[in-house]
């Protein structure tokens, strides 16, 4: 597949052509582990964010992996910047702008430095790069945000790049929006995964994201820690957790998305159908899920 090459248009010298498997596209953030906030010692800060996730993974599978997206123009963002690129990611789609975040304390649960969204830059893929595959992770409520991603994808499909939507939406973002503010972005997609929390967060049913996307585009989707499952013109595959599996708490949908991204990219292989290819990418993602659930518990054990 030749990829895509989605135009800046900032004026400046003519970019390098790179390419790539994947581009990974979209939100980034820190997430803040450690001391709780009246507690002594040093926080933690942890790269996150669904786009950096994908990217990070892939690259440790071994992929050509490049990165778009828009950090805070800070030590935080720089620093955030430098730990991506030296996990062997491709960084010059990653763009420093006027700082818009704060941390967040919740007592008891998940702390992470969250942006101003309405404020925040949208993410634009330089000028010349290509790829097999277009991640484009985190659907935002905020208008401009979504344009510029449908702008991505529609100039992906028309250079033949296979272009996955993780609808990766946060609750605390979409509460009380209208969801049809990413119906421009889901009808550019070949590939959209979503999980029950995202249905849960953006108020819509697995019937009506199925209905929002072309015939001939694929839905996966994930129902927590039971049953993942693909729909498509290949008709439906299904698959469930080991019994090891089933009692893993996360959500996995980063995991989900990068066994989807990492198939795509190395399809192809002598007499594969896509069920075969979908049905791999599942297990996958449930292999991955698993394997974060064990990273966190063992972190857990380790932190009492």
């Amino acid at each position: 597949m030749s990829g895509s090459r989605i135009t800046v248009g900032d004026g400046g010298a003519p970019p390098r052509a790179r390419g790539f498997d994947v581009i990974c596209a979209g939100e980034a953030q820190w997430s803040v582990g450690g001391s709780t906030p009246d507690a002594a010692g040093p926080f933690r800060f942890r790269l996150g964010g669904g786009a950096v996730n994908a990217a990070l993974a892939l690259a440790r599978q071994g992929l050509r992996v490049g990165l778009a997206t828009v950090l805070a123009d800070d030590t935080l963002g720089r620093e955030l910047r430098e730990r991506i690129a030296g996990a062997g990611v491709d960084v010059a789609g990653v763009e420093l702008a006027h700082p818009t975040s704060g941390i967040v304390f919740v007592r008891g649960g998940a702390r992470q430095i969250v942006s101003l969204r309405e404020e925040e830059q949208p993410v634009a893929i330089p000028e010349g790069w290509s790829s097999q595959v277009l991640l484009l992770s985190g659907m935002s409520p905020v208008v401009a945000h979504g344009a510029a991603l449908c702008k991505a994808a529609r100039a992906a499909r028309r250079a033949g790049t296979v272009v996955v939507v993780d609808v990766n939406a946060r609750w605390d973002l979409w509460e009380g929006r209208d969801a049809r503010t990413i119906l421009m972005v889901l009808r550019e997609a070949d590939v959209v995964w979503c999980s029950a929390e995202d249905l849960f967060g953006l108020n819509m049913s697995a019937a009506q994201m199925r209905v929002a996307l072309r015939k001939d585009a694929v839905l996966a989707l994930s129902d927590g820690a039971g049953s993942a499952f693909a729909t498509g013109p290949f008709g439906e595959v299904v698959r469930a957790p080991s019994s090891r599996d089933s009692d893993v708490a996360p959500d996995g949908g980063d995991a989900f998305a990068t066994a989807i991204c990492a198939e795509l990219a190395r399809a192809g292989r002598a007499g594969e159908t896509s069920g075969e290819l979908w049905a791999r990418a599942l297990q996958r993602g449930h292999e991955a899920k698993s394997a974060l659930g064990a990273r966190m518990a063992s972190g857990a054990r380790r932190v009492r």
